[in-house]
């Protein structure tokens, strides 16, 4: 029995099959009459060994996510089922042609026609993608053309079967994906993929419409799977002069080798497609920089980029493997951009205290990264220009913010609160003096290490044998706020630092001398200078962002307006941007944002999704009834408190003013969640009702960015809060009636902070560094008495469970959970490590909660692994073309 009868055979009474109208990679199409709503229907069988390998109860399952999707611009899928081992599904079937058939016979499409298009894909992607369904798939097959409006198809099916199949997949010879319109990661499938694989197919597919051919083409599948990996395509202006700059620029952006220097959403491609007003991404080709890409080519000079993974794939394909191609001997003449890779088993640590993970040598030749591995242990790893493994550096466990010497061949970094050092071609590791808990250093030419500790500015040989000495001077503008992340410049002479005092917008570059100890503010709000290039200084936001602005080194001053060169960088939990600089002009950062998805963990550490899409989420906490969710939310520049209700699944915003609304907590009777918020100069606490009327009231305002979280004792009646950060923290407590004079519970010369009081009011654990090592303590409350430390390991932001006989906490990203008896007096009996915490985490306060029967842990997973380093060797050629731009433009 051929196929089409055996069809009609299993079929009976649903479907009637005419002919087959299409073949595939995946399945096979046929024409096909649905019986009972008297329709033409498009059937698609699978493969019979994808069949064979998916089984109709797994693949099911996958595709629900699929059939739930409903756009204007979206194929809806109208049934899917199982038939004597056949796995079909069925979708509408539309008369008018495909984007392919119309391409075959027109070849390019005018402008006008091929940016509603792609504008119209990209309005059906973003919706799938605003629900958490790639399409994997995206090429001019699956679009099809009905009465002049596009329609996608087959949305999700390659994810369906992926996620169905697993690595089984592999076993049936079948690619999920299309060689022409495959986007890097894809290809190489060593990364998870996301929204970003789908804008770059989309990208390959208007090139096509515009150009005439994908960006890419070969005679076979690996060969173009290769110059995927390697070839930057052709400005869309050399095939077609007549098309606008700002298409071709926005099309190269989609086409970017790394997902970070795409565009973050098919929205943002498509306004950029259409010449609106849009955030222009790090790596996006401006129309200067096509220019100069159409005159390098008709010179003849082709420059190849390559990352280390990407000459891997090729020697899988059978292709020529080849490393890095650098220019000529001097500095080549465009920016080449490649991810560095990490040893087996291992990620980028994130951890408190983490600050800049990475650091650049000064040549751009080197470049060293904080990662954590087996037993959850941070260490560093170098990687060499001209080296294709990194390699573990020995001796560097526990290590922190690493920094160059300025020869390039030593590193410098903390580790156990020791400023340490080790020499860059291998060697052992010298302590260059224990110095406690401090904000970065640099490396100054005149070979002494400067470094910030609360309000000082530090220096001491780098040779050690000497007690530091503070180089700055009193300044009475500094108050609370500490020092944080000082770059010494090439002159030797200053250094910059941020004074921070922590929240969007709080943080401002100050530069200072190291002969006088005199300080400039250079009225920048940035979280972490990078270092100065040809006259630029390169700074951090705690937004995640990247920017330049002209700098007078000589006379210390700005002397015109900062531009974005980089987005969507990670932000450490210290405030620090994960990048650095080098003075010759390359720059390495850590993609990321702070998107989160909100989950429950039970105590194996099984992972349930409770709002799975991702967004800047902060601090849950559920209501004491556990029927409702606080969490921040950043939106933009600001952030908010919202409430989430668990039967309803909505989101609602509840405070509506000031910069920075964070760290919720409920009042124990739920009526009311207290907040730290950032209004004009004040950083305080306040308190709102929960059903939504009347408006936020202020509890403490203690002076300028003075307080920084706070909890209630189960009797509602006292409130414990904490002022100060790393370094000058103290915990206090007060009755919110009668006498509200503060009293401390934790106040010494270190840092205290997390207070949590115990369900029975009786005790209170917090963290403090007065061992050296972050660890959690408990003293009786509100005291007197003596502390009991809990963690032993280290550890810290520890809550109680709700029956008060354990207390949880982070140690070594691990999830612990300490059993505690509390009376006659307090002990620990017990410790446990229940799950590896790779989650997010908040350095002082706890950014996770438990749920009211002790069940569960909510807690925010991260929606990107953050584990992609980027580095742009001789980043300087693309900074200057940005710059120069923007002054021809001002």
């Amino acid at each position: 029995m051929d196929a089409l009868a055996q069809l009609n055979t299993s079929l009976a009474g649903r479907y009637s099959i005419d002919r087959e109208i299409g073949r595939g990679g995946m399945a096979t199409v046929y024409l096909a009459r649905d019986i009972r709503h008297a329709r033409n229907v498009a059937l698609k069988v699978l493969n019979p060994e994808l069949g064979a390998v998916l089984g109709v109860e797994r693949f099911l399952s996958e595709i629900q996510v699929t059939a739930n999707l409903q756009h204007p611009n979206l194929l809806p899928l109208f049934d899917s089922g199982g038939a004597d081992g056949m796995l079909f599904y069925v979708m509408p079937y539309i008369e008018g042609e495909s984007l392919r058939k119309k391409l075959q016979r027109e070849k390019q499409l005018p402008i006008d026609e091929a940016i509603h298009i792609a504008s119209s894909v990209a309005s059906a992607l973003d919706y799938a993608h605003r629900h958490g369904v790639v399409h994997r798939d995206l090429k001019p097959e699956n679009i099809l053309l009905h009465e002049g409006q596009p329609l996608v198809a087959d949305f999700g099916i390659a994810l369906a079967v992926s996620k169905a199949g697993g690595e089984r997949i592999t076993q049936t010879g079948v690619s999920l994906g299309t060689p022409h319109y495959m986007s890097p990661e894809q290809a190489t499938g060593d990364r998870p993929i996301d929204k970003r694989s789908d804008i770059y197919s989309l990208g390959a597919v208007v090139y096509e419409m515009l150009g005439g051919d994908p960006p890419h083409t070969a005679s076979t599948a690996q060969a173009v799977i290769a110059k995927v990996l390697t070839d930057q395509p052709r400005s869309l202006r050399v095939l077609r002069p007549h098309v606008p700059p700002h298409v071709d620029a926005a099309i190269q952006c989609a086409l970017e080798k790394l997902p970070a220097d795409r565009w973050n959403t098919a929205h943002e491609f498509a306004e950029a497609l259409q010449g609106k007003s849009v955030a222009i991404p790090s790596a996006v080709v401006t129309p200067a920089s096509i220019e100069r890409d159409i005159a390098s080519r008709a010179a003849g000079r082709r420059w190849t980029r390559m990352a280390p993974w990407a000459a891997a794939v090729i020697l899988a394909l059978g292709g020529v493997a080849a490393g890095w191609i650098t220019a000529r001997r001097g500095t080549p003449e465009r920016t080449v951009r490649y991810l560095l890779s990490f040893p087996p088993n291992e990620r980028m640590y994130s951890g408190i205290g983490s600050g800049r993970t990475l650091a650049i040598s000064p040549d751009g030749n080197r470049t060293v990264y904080v990662t954590v591995g087996a037993g959850m242990v941070q260490h560093l790893v170098i990687r060499m220009l001209d080296e294709v493994a990194p390699r573990v550096i020995p001796g560097t466990e526990g290590a922190i913010q690493p920094f160059f010497s300025p020869d390039g061949r030593w590193i410098g970094f903390m580790a156990n609160q020791q400023l340490k050092k080790v020499p860059v071609d291998g060697g052992p590791v010298s302590v260059i003096a224990d110095v406690g808990q401090l904000f970065g250093a640099t490396w100054a030419p005149d070979d002494r290490i400067i470094f910030t500790q609360r309000q000082r500015l530090m220096a001491m040989p780098a040779s050690g044998g000497a007690e530091p000495r503070q180089i700055n001077k009193p300044d009475s503008s500094i108050g609370t706020s500490t020092l944080r992340w000082p770059r010494v410049l090439s002159d030797g002479k200053t250094v910059l630092f941020t004074k921070w005092r922590g929240g969007l917008g709080s943080a401002g570059i100050v530069a200072a001398s190291l002969e006088t100890g005199e300080m400039h503010s250079l009225g920048v709000e940035g979280t972490s200078p990078l270092g100065v290039i040809d006259g630029y200084m390169i700074y951090g936001t705690a937004n995640g962002a990247l920017f330049a602005v002209p700098f007078d080194e000589r006379h210390l001053r700005v002397t015109g307006p900062p531009m974005l060169v980089a987005d969507q960088v990670a932000v450490s939990p210290t405030g620090a941007a994960v990048a650095d600089a080098s003075p010759s002009g390359s720059l390495v950062y850590q993609s990321g944002s702070s998107s989160s998805t909100l989950v429950l963990v039970d105590t194996m550490g099984a992972v349930r999704p409770l709002i799975p899409e991702p967004r800047p989420f902060g601090q849950p906490r559920f209501s004491p009834d556990g029927k409702r969710i606080a969490v921040a939310l950043r939106v933009g520049t600001s952030t908010d408190i919202h409430i989430y209700s668990l039967a309803s699944g909505t989101l609602t915003r509840l405070t509506t003013e000031g910069i920075t609304n964070d760290r919720p907590e409920w009042t124990p009777d739920g009526k009311r969640i207290l907040f730290r918020s950032e209004r004009g100069d004040f950083l305080g606490l306040w308190w709102q009702s929960t059903d939504f009327t009347g408006v936020a009231e202020p509890l403490i305002l203690n002076g300028r960015g003075d307080v920084w979280e706070g909890a209630f004792a189960p009797d509602g009646q006292t409130l414990v809060y904490r002022t100060g950060t790393l370094g000058a923290a103290d915990i206090w407590y007060r009755p919110l009636r009668g006498d509200t004079t503060p009293k401390a519970v934790a106040a010494t010369q270190f840092t205290e902070w997390g207070g949590r009081v115990s369900p029975d009011g009786k005790w209170i654990a917090y963290t403090s560094d007065e061992s050296r090592a972050m660890q959690v303590y408990v003293r009786p409350f509100p005291g007197p008495g003596a502390r009991v430390q809990v963690s032993d390991e280290g550890g810290g932001v520890p809550i109680w469970s709700p029956d008060g006989h354990k207390i949880c906490y982070l140690s070594n990203q691990r999830m612990m959970a300490a059993t505690v008896r509390t009376s006659p007096t307090f002990s620990v009996t017990s410790r446990k490590t229940l799950f590896a915490s790779d989650f997010m985490d908040l350095p002082g306060h706890a950014n996770y909660d438990m749920t009211p029967d002790g069940k569960y842990f909510l807690m925010l997973k991260p929606s990107l692994s953050g584990d992609q380093v980027i580095v742009a060797h001789n980043w300087r050629a693309e900074l200057h073309a940005r710059m120069n731009r923007t002054s021809r433009t001002q």
